[in-house]
């Protein structure tokens, strides 16, 4: 059997793909121990700076309550409160140590398209982690290989400070020292849009340019050649642990180490055998790097290299450095594109020749960045001359991402593909593969040019089959923001209605839960958003997308507010924001109708100029109907305002959105009687202070016979009609 290897190692991944698929693996242990203090006593393996805190990862950690230790291990982060503000003041690598904080268990996600953090962490071997935490005794020795490779990374990090402006410097310790947290925000989102992100980490490109560099430098100085291949393999891995040895860094070394070792005993290097092999070793270490998306990519990016590329040339037989770069570029772009939807829900569709600039200055990047550094650590005035090199390179890259953020489509958002299409893209794309070697060998034949349109057609057709998000219902989705209200309306044709949008127990809502479900359902802009009152549980998500860059956020095109008196601070800050934005604002009342693909939205409450002491009493009501289908949106009515609204209902509702998340102050006997909801939505945020939803509310819901769904049990709500059946579907079962 040709490449066995590759054949083991998809039949690995293959098995544990499917056992996770089946049964999920319960990686959000010791629930009943979150929130609460207790020791842990374990061997500090790393330790870094993030966020104005330090955090130390302890290995082979054991917890305890009391004075005994349990038996089971653990590998935990611990964020250590605000008594140490100095390097020198922490722990030795290598020693053992013990701490006490709060024990805090990562969050899963709650939503569509939501970063599951807790997966995430498994996927790095980190079960928990602890909070506020001081550290009560240390002992034993240090290790000194790993704390004298920490130091110089700490002090590289000094130097760099020193020799660029900030941004620089954090964007070279990002791609030198894998410090991301350094790197500014801004500048990686724009890095990201541009499909250049992979240069930010340390990546098996960072580790395959360093390797190479170092292994043909030692061989031009007459160094033999297996002291020279041992020599650059010992730099890989000691700068790998320095890193932090990320997955792509793993892969990066053994396929090194590989690469290497046939070199040296005159064997012929095989890509994707040494693909395969590392992917084994990474697999069988920890199963759950499946579930990351940086060991996904990177070996989508390597077996695109190493399976379209000689096609490639096989097709397209021009050879030079220019169409070797593309065809490079091509195949590892076209390869990955489906991983790139499934992680991220969107392309940047110049990525393929952006980084034919970017990729060949790397190298220079990365060896004038190293020299900087070092210089600097001895004099550093020396290290002045690489600097420059270095920031003149990382300007030219910030040049390029700016042009590219003001082409159009830059950004193409398509949501996360269907499984079923991701593997018929990829069943497409190897089949024209073992077709180009099967009858593409004469270039100038009629059947091989025939074959070559045929194939490029096909391999297109795949492109576009992959991002197809076919949705014939109408969805309703009630997203768990916490203690707050967030609602998006998907029409058939895919406009956005929006019903509120904020939280009160959760911060930066917009950013890394609204943003992440609509790119996730393919949708890049939010056609008609509608405040039902100004409460901050209800709007600050809206004043987060308001005051986002426009390329980082999503297109907000109306705004409906309720024509009520009182137009307090907080609703003209809003109308405000909304009018710089670009957003067109208007204003309902009771009576008004607003059409969108065939759904109708009624207004019920409140009445022009309204006027009332409390904002929930002035809530909008919303009553929509899709054929046989109706829902009422309620905000947080309540009081007077209720009452008005129970007198105006004249019709019973397949879907009702509870007022007030739940309040026992809301949703009495007689508004039930009349709407008499078929299904229930409440949003309600986990262990929330005000007991929502209540004990009474809940039993007038069950007495009324409507089926119950909340937020904080279920996660998101999904709902989907095509205005005759109804379906629903809670995030978490």
């Amino acid at each position: 059997m040709k490449r066995p290897a590759c054949f083991v190692s998809m039949c690995l991944a293959g098995a544990l793909f499917l056992i996770f698929l089946i049964r999920p693996p319960d990686v959000y242990g010791n629930d009943c121990l979150s929130g609460r203090k207790i020791k842990a006593c374990g061997t500090l393996s790393e330790k870094y700076f993030k966020n104005g805190s330090f955090f130390l990862i302890l290995s082979d950690t054991r917890i305890s309550q009391g004075d005994v230790f349990e038996k089971e291990k653990f590998n935990i982060i611990v964020k250590l409160d605000g008594e140490y503000s100095e390097y020198d003041d922490l722990p030795h690598i290598g020693c053992c140590v013990l701490v006490k904080g709060r024990m805090y268990i990562f969050d899963t996600a709650r939503n569509p398209g939501q970063f599951d953090q807790a997966r995430f962490e498994k996927s790095r071997g980190i079960d928990f982690e602890l909070t506020g935490s001081k550290v009560i005794k240390v002992s034993g020795k240090e290790s000194r290989l790993r704390e004298g490779l920490d130091r110089a990374s700490y002090r590289l990090s000094s130097v760099y400070d020193s020799l660029f402006e900030e941004e620089h410097a954090g964007m070279i310790k990002a791609m030198t020292l894998g410090d991301r947290n350094a790197a500014d925000p801004g500048l990686k989102a724009l890095y990201a849009r541009a499909g250049v992100g992979h240069v930010l980490c340390i990546s098996g490109l960072h580790i395959s340019l360093l390797g190479i560099f170092i292994y043909k430098s030692l061989k031009r100085i007459r160094l033999p050649r297996a002291p020279a291949a041992c020599l650059s393999l010992v730099f890989l891995i000691l700068y790998g642990i320095m890193t932090g040895m990320g997955v792509s860094s793993k892969r990066a070394i053994i396929m090194f180490l590989l690469l290497m070792t046939a070199d040296c005993i005159g064997r012929s290097y095989d890509l994707l055998s040494a693909l395969a092999v590392s992917g084994c070793v990474i697999l069988i270490q920890n199963p759950y790097s499946l579930y990351d998306a940086g060991f996904v990519m990177s070996f989508a990016a390597v077996a695109g290299i190493g399976i379209m590329k000689p096609a490639l040339d096989c097709m397209f037989p021009v050879r030079n450095r220019a169409a070797d770069a593309l065809k490079l570029s091509c195949s590892i772009t076209c390869f990955s594109f489906p991983v790139t939807l499934y992680f991220y829900y969107q392309v940047p569709p110049y990525s393929i020749f952006l980084n034919l600039l970017i990729v060949p200055l790397m190298g220079i990047l990365l060896v004038t960045a190293f020299a900087a550094g070092i210089l600097g650590m001895f004099f550093l005035p020396l290290g002045s001359v690489p600097a420059r090199i270095s920031a003149f390179i990382l300007e030219i890259y910030e040049g390029v991402c700016r042009i590219n953020d003001k082409l159009p489509y830059s950004l193409l958002i398509k949501g996360r593909p269907n499984i079923v299409y991701i593997i018929i893209f990829y069943f497409i794309l190897l089949l024209s593969v073992f077709l180009i070697g099967k009858h593409v060998r004469s270039p100038g034949s009629v059947s091989g040019t025939l074959c070559r349109i045929f194939l490029c057609i096909c391999s297109f057709a795949a492109l576009l089959l992959v991002p197809v998000n076919i949705n014939h219902n109408v969805s309703i989705s009630m997203l768990d923001i916490g203690q707050g209200d967030c609602t998006c309306i998907e029409t058939k044709n895919g406009k956005v209605v929006m019903i509120d949008c904020g939280s009160s127990d959760e911060s930066r809502i917009a950013k890394y839960k609204v943003m992440p479900f609509l790119k996730s359902r393919g949708r890049s802009c939010i056609d008609t958003a509608v405040m039902t009152h100004a409460d901050n549980d209800h709007i600050s998500g809206f004043e987060e997308l308001l005051s986002m860059p426009e390329k980082e956020g999503l297109t907000v095109k109306n705004l409906i507010m309720p024509d009520i008196a009182q137009k307090d601070e907080a609703y003209e800050e809003l109308v405000r924001q909304a009018v710089e934005r670009g957003v067109r604002v208007s204003l309902i009342k009771t009576g008004d109708v607003f059409l969108t693909d065939g759904i109708a939205f009624s207004c019920l409450h409140p009445d022009k100029g309204y006027s009332c002491t409390d904002r929930n009493e002035c809530s909008t009501v919303l009553s929509v109907r899709y054929e046989g289908f109706s829902a009422l949106f309620t905000g947080d009515i309540e009081g007077k305002g209720e009452d008005v609204l129970t007198e105006r209902i004249q019709e019973r509702y397949t879907l009702l959105k509870c007022a007030h998340h739940g309040s026992d102050n809301s949703t009495p006997e007689a508004f039930l009687s009349k709407a008499a909801p078929c299904i229930t939505f409440i949003s309600a945020g986990r262990e929330n202070s005000y007991g929502h939803p209540g004990r009474e509310l809940l039993k007038r819901l069950e007495r009324s016979g409507t089926k119950i769904f909340v937020t904080k049990e279920a996660g998101a709500l999904m709902l989907s009609t095509d205005g005759k059946s109804v379906k629903v579907h809670a995030f978490i079962e």
